[in-house]
C-alpha cells in the first residue's frame, strides 16, 4: 500500500495554494513547481484534474494562477485521492496483478485484513481534512 506520486504531489500543490493564495493574489503555477520541486508539466495534469472536480479555479493571463473553490477545512483528503488515483482502493486485497481483480468485497467480508486496512486508510483519509493535513506540516 502506498498514496501515488499523484496524490502526493496534488495534496502539496492544494495545501501551498491554500496557503498563500488570496482573494487578491491567485497561487502561479511556477511558484508551485518552485516551492514544492514539482515539475509544471505533471503539476499541469494534476491541477487540471483538481479544477475540473471544483476543487480549484484558475485564470489566465499576467495575473492568473490558482485559489481554492472551497474552504480548507471543507475538503477532506479522501476526494483528493479519489480524483488523482485510478485505484478504486487504497489498499489492494490483493497485490498480486494476476490476482488483482479475482477477490470481491463480499467474498473478503470483514474478516480479510487488506478489506480491513482499506476500510481504516479509507475512513482517515475521509475524516482528514485540507486543513488539517496543513496543521500537521504537509507532510505526506
Amino acid at each position: 500500500m502506498k498514496i501515488n506520486t499523484k496524490v502526493r504531489y496534488g495534496l502539496k500543490a492544494l495545501a501551498h495554494i491554500a496557503q498563500f493564495s488570496t482573494e487578491e493574489k491567485l497561487v502561479r503555477i511556477k511558484e508551485i513547481s518552485e516551492e514544492e520541486n514539482i515539475s509544471v508539466q505533471y503539476l499541469e495534469q494534476i491541477l487540471y484534474k483538481l479544477k475540473n472536480e471544483d476543487i480549484i479555479e484558475g485564470k489566465r493571463g499576467p495575473t492568473g494562477g490558482y485559489k481554492l473553490k472551497k474552504s480548507p477545512k471543507d475538503i477532506d483528503l479522501y476526494s483528493i485521492y479519489k480524483i488523482l488515483d485510478d485505484e478504486e482502493k487504497v489498499v489492494d486485497c490483493n497485490e498480486n496483478e494476476e490476482n488483482k481483480h479475482t477477490c470481491k468485497e463480499d467474498a473478503c467480508g470483514t474478516t480479510c485484513i487488506w478489506s480491513k486496512l482499506d476500510n481504516a486508510m479509507t475512513k482517515i483519509l475521509a475524516e482528514t481534512s485540507l486543513e488539517d493535513f496543513i496543521k500537521n506540516g504537509s507532510k505526506i
